[in-house]
Order: structure tokens, then C-alpha cells, then sequence
């Protein structure tokens, strides 16, 4: 099984907290986006005995998950797993990022091939333990064109205050990151540039306190400098910028986040994060990216990573987007047939969506809760219908994992389903003479 099941219970605790009614740091919007959305009935994607057919021991997908079109209405999909006995060359369960085949509907095929995994990165340590993602973002520039996916990562630690298991919570220790892979080849192979969010709080905090920090798994998006939506490539790439959403956890914040894992923000400018992925240098990766941090002279001031091999610095401090409740993990589509962006994540019964024009400034959620009763629904991902899986129309598509009762995570009691959403706009009332 997994490495990194500690990140798993922590969901599990933030799942079944109350929101907490608490002032934010001026992101949450009091305005309403205009929109919601009606969900349909789950349908399943693929069934675990059908990715165990072709190799799978866990997962796909462990974490978010992507695209990229092919003929006809085809994909080729990316995510999470771990690879059988059978299907991988050392004859062990090996995990990392992996491609299947099929349609919005309905997984067909995988040839169980590894993108990357553990340790596949430029010698640092942040990736050493675990490394996996999914969600592509197209990127064109320095006469190169290819794709981007963001992926979470750990390095993990031996707990010497919990003899004989040197285990927290239960389960290893480990200090989750996420980092950057590229693909110049149209995703037929994938090369780990390096490490781009780190933590707001040192791995000696985690170290010293015998506890885990989990990551979630990133979700990239294309914008310009006011988080206004841009075609990628953009027409004018000097003003288009990389937008990654994160999770972090720093202490004291208001609401939930003053405990809990929230959701924060980072970005770089487009031009800039291809020349670091496409140097060699890990060191420029690692600095390209900056935190959101809500400071009033420049917001985008807060060092994304601490730029050490090993994580012993200390990245800067992140602001939370909302504080009114926690959320572990997040993914972000713009949707066209509205002009706005959705952001999906887990909550208590399911999950959430809240909805935003400029990526800072969220509202609270939209629609109902997303449930799917007596199953856990694990990673929830929004992917778009209109040919390009990272926009959105009026029915874009959400993807999960779904356990039953209360299984996860055993992977032979899941299926991956997907839930098709319907957004319009709610009618105003006419007013009163």
C-alpha cells in the first residue's frame, strides 16, 4: 500500500469538522459569482477490477488527475497509482504518475507504464519518498512547446521520540511539497524540473513535534496579472502568468486555518517558468514561484520554496483564500460558458465548490454539497467538456474516487466515478413596487 496514508487520515479529521464562521483576510468575497449549478446522477468512469486488469495494485487516481485530447473524443489520461507485481519491470508494487486511455465516459485501456515516481527528480530530497500527479497545463515558449503537471511529493523521516515504529499518526512521517514536471514530447514522457511550493513552516517544526505536513496536489492555472482568464498559449505571453493553488498550514491564522489545512495561491510569470523548466537548474525552479500572502506593499513577495536540497529552510508564509473552513487539496477550472473560475475540494459528506472572476477573491459555496450516500468520496476533480480538459462549458465534468462506507483506503472497495454539472444562473425575483 502507499507511503503516504497519514495525508489520508488527515483528510478523513478535516471532513468531519464544522465550518467556522470567522473573518477572513480580505479574499472572501461577499458578492454572489452569478452562478451555480445542479449535479446528476454518478456514473462510473472504471472500476477497480478493471485498472487491477491492466496492472494497477492502487489507483489510478491517487491524488488529482488530467488530460490531453487525442482523436476523435479521446484522451489520454494521467494520474496517481501504484503498478502491480505483473505489469512493473522489478517485480514489486511501484508507484508514481502513470497514463490511461478513453473518454469523458468511460476508461478503455492503460499500457501500465511509469512517467516518474520516488526519487526521479534532480537529486533534492523533497520528491525521495513519493512522488505523483495528473493535472496538465499546455505551455509554449523559448521555441518549445509541450506540457506542465504540478505533483505532490514527500520526503519522509524516522520519528525517534516512537519506538520501535518512529511512526505519527500511525503511519510514516513525512513533509509533503509539490513539484514541477515537463513533457516535450506531447506526454509521452515527463522530466521532474524541480521543487515549486514548499510549506509555509520548516520540515523542524514536523521533525520536532512528531507530526505530518500534507501538501495536497496543486492545480495550475493561465491568467494575466489581475487573475483575469487568458488563452494558452496567450496571444501575449509577457503579460500571462502561471497561477498554482496550494495547500498550507500556518498557525494563529484566522478561522480554520489557524489549525487546519486551507487553500492558498502562488504564481509566476509565464514567460519565466518556461525558461526554468527548460534550463536544467533546480535552483531556478525552485524560485520562480511566489505565495500569495495578502501583504499590503506586494502580495506576490513570499518565497514559494526555501531553495535547499534537503528542506531545512523556510519557504515564505502563505494567506489563505477563504478561513471559514478547511480544505485539503483543490482543483481549479475556468469556465467559459460563465467567464469563471471553480474551484472543487473535499468536505464534510463530499465536496464543495466555490466560484471566483479573479482567482483571489472566492465566494462561498455555490450549489449543494456533492454526495454520494453510503460512499467516501476521495479527490475530487473538475474537468472541462468543450475538447480542452482545462475549460469548462455550461456541463463541465467532475471526477472522484468513490470508497464505500467507510473503506478507504482499501482501493478494492473503490470505483471512479464521474458526475456531470450543470451551471446557470439563478433567476432574480423581481422586486416590490
Amino acid at each position: 500500500m502507499r507511503n503516504h496514508t497519514a495525508a489520508l487520515v488527515l483528510v478523513g479529521s478535516l471532513l468531519n469538522l464544522t465550518p467556522v464562521v470567522a473573518p477572513a483576510l480580505a479574499q472572501l468575497s461577499s458578492a454572489s459569482p452569478g452562478v451555480t449549478f445542479t449535479d446528476g446522477s454518478p456514473t462510473v468512469f472504471a472500476t477497480h477490477a478493471q485498472f487491477v486488469s491492466y496492472g494497477y495494485h492502487w489507483g489510478p487516481s491517487d491524488g488529482t488527475f488530467g488530460a490531453i485530447p487525442a482523436a476523435g473524443n479521446s484522451y489520454t489520461f494521467y494520474g496517481t497509482a501504484g503498478s502491480s507485481a505483473t505489469c512493473s519491470a522489478s517485480g514489486t508494487i511501484t508507484e508514481g504518475a502513470y497514463t490511461f486511455t478513453g473518454t469523458l465516459d468511460r476508461v478503455t485501456g492503460s499500457v501500465c507504464r511509469k512517467l516518474f515516481g520516488p526519487g526521479d527528480g534532480p537529486g533534492w530530497l523533497f520528491d525521495k519518498d513519493y512522488a505523483g500527479g495528473g493535472q496538465l497545463v499546455r505551455f509554449t515558449g523559448n521555441g518549445t512547446s509541450g506540457w506542465l503537471m504540478p505533483f505532490h511529493a514527500e520526503m519522509q523521516w524516522k520519528n525517534m521520540q516512537n519506538p520501535p515504529s518512529y511512526s505519527c499518526d500511525g503511519v510514516p512521517c513525512f513533509y509533503a511539497s509539490l513539484g514541477l514536471a515537463v513533457s516535450t514530447d506531447d506526454g509521452k514522457t515527463f522530466r521532474v524540473a524541480g521543487q515549486v511550493f514548499q510549506p509555509s513552516q520548516p520540515l523542524s517544526v514536523f521533525e520536532g513535534g512528531g507530526k505530518n505536513m500534507p501538501a495536497g496536489y496543486g492545480s495550475l492555472i493561465v491568467a494575466d496579472a489581475n487573475g483575469k482568464h487568458l488563452e494558452n498559449p496567450p496571444p501575449d505571453p509577457s503579460i500571462a502568468y502561471f497561477y498554482l493553488f496550494i495547500t498550507d498550514l500556518y498557525p494563529g491564522l484566522p478561522g480554520a486555518c489557524g489549525n487546519f489545512n486551507c487553500i492558498g495561491v502562488e504564481r509566476a510569470a509565464y514567460t519565466d517558468v518556461i525558461s526554468a523548466v527548460l534550463s536544467g537548474d533546480p535552483h531556478r525552479v525552485a524560485k520562480v514561484f511566489h505565495k500569495y500572502s495578502g501583504a499590503s506593499a506586494n502580495p506576490w513577495s513570499a518565497a514559494a520554496t526555501s531553495d535547499t536540497q534537503d528542506n531545512s529552510g523556510t519557504a515564505g508564509t502563505y494567506a489563505p483564500l477563504w478561513t471559514d473552513e478547511p480544505a485539503y487539496g483543490a482543483s481549479v477550472l475556468y469556465d467559459s460558458a460563465f467567464d469563471v473560475y471553480l474551484i472543487v475540494y473535499p468536505a464534510k459528506d463530499g465536496a464543495k465548490i466555490r466560484a471566483s472572476t479573479d482567482l483571489i477573491h472566492w465566494s462561498e459555496p455555490i450549489g449543494p454539497t456533492i454526495s454520494n450516500p453510503g460512499f467516501t468520496m476521495m479527490y475530487p476533480i473538475l474537468i472541462g467538456e468543450t475538447g480542452d480538459p482545462n475549460t469548462g462549458g455550461a456541463s463541465p465534468r467532475l471526477y472522484y474516487s468513490a470508497f464505500v462506507g467507510t473503506s478507504f483506503p482499501d482501493w478494492s472497495q473503490s470505483t471512479f466515478e464521474t458526475v456531470q454539472i450543470t451551471l446557470f444562473r439563478p433567476r432574480r425575483r423581481p422586486s416590490k413596487p
